[in-house]
């Protein structure tokens, strides 16, 4: 029966911008939206290795979206707003006075050789900063240069569920554009990401969330990828009950049920929907597992009485 559920099981994480008194991100946070990348398919094919230092907060109208939503393209026609919180209240990585780049890729649907087939980039901004006296920071765009302005998502009809990928990168003393995207006003195109960070030096990547759009029915089923267990993530695991797991849980369930609700035939919505079916039903499987320990006892107790 299990063989029949999708393979790929959506692990959300709470909006921390909705919580105004969250300073720091918890480990839980940072291996959630780490393990959601991967288990996404955006690393390592689309991003050689993250080890995220913060969660990016991307809001929408105000609204926050939690990692892998499956977005109407016309919610997210507009840049969004985004605020970065670290998960050490100290770190180094966010100071004024230091620079990063924010991006925007379309990695495509689920399956995509990410070698082969360029990205197209939606939005590139250099030498962007961060303001506030507190995390969780908002991004500055004040002095930064505007490469390519944002360009909502546009996936062709039938093409499956689109990763974008919104990526915070730290920019160093030693970074320099290529020179093709060194100047604002850059329209809307495509390029490898990888060889874009090589190449201009780019340094880690410090945060990053991503989203789906999906226009009509997918004309083809993406591979599966293998499923998400939350209780794998060695800091839900040592906080079983705390309100940082179950949040992150509750968060996980109604992400996954917003995505199925939504049209389309991707392998990406499907397990949504089946990591919420997993959610609620949790209750009901303990029960029954119960029931077969006590029948088995039962069965034992008949055969010993039996051959007494």
């Amino acid at each position: 029966m299990f063989a029949l559920l999708p393979t790929l099981a959506l692990l959300a994480i709470p909006a921390l911008a909705q919580n105004s008194s969250s300073t720091t991100a918890s480990q839980t946070d940072i291996e959630a939206i780490e393990a959601h990348f991967k288990q996404a398919e955006l690393v390592p094919q689309l991003i050689e290795e993250f080890d995220p230092e913060a969660i990016l907060t991307v809001s929408f109208g105000g609204s926050a979206i939690s990692p892998g939503d499956l977005l109407d393209k016309d919610a997210v026609a507009s840049s969004p707003e985004i605020t970065v919180t670290p998960e050490s209240a100290d770190s180094d990585d966010f100071q004024a006075g230091k620079l990063y780049t924010v991006l925007m890729a379309d990695a495509n649907a689920v399956g995509t050789d990410q070698n082969v087939t360029e990205q197209t980039r939606h939005w590139l901004v250099n030498s962007v900063g961060i303001s506030g006296d507190s995390a969780p920071y908002a991004l500055n765009y004040t002095g930064a240069t505007t490469i390519t302005d944002y360009a909502g998502p546009g996936p062709l009809e039938g093409t499956g569920s689109h990763r974008y990928v919104i990526a915070l990168y730290e920019q160093g003393d030693d970074f320099a554009a290529p020179s093709n995207l060194s100047t604002a006003g850059v329209a809307l195109g495509t390029w490898f990401l990888k060889s874009y960070v090589s190449e201009s030096k780019l340094g880690d990547l410090l945060a990053a969330n991503y989203f789906q759009v999906e226009n009509g029915q997918a004309t083809s089923t993406a591979e599966s990828t293998t499923p998400v267990d939350s209780a794998t993530l060695s800091q839900a695991a040592s906080t079983t009950g705390s309100g940082s797991a179950a949040a992150s849980q509750t968060s996980g369930a109604s992400a996954a049920a917003s995505a199925a609700g939504s049209a389309g035939g991707s392998a990406t919505s499907a397990a949504a929907s089946a990591a919420a079916t997993s959610a609620q039903s949790g209750a009901g499987k303990t029960g029954v597992a119960v029931g077969m320990i006590m029948g088995a006892v039962g069965v034992v107790g008949a055969v010993i009485g039996a051959a007494l």
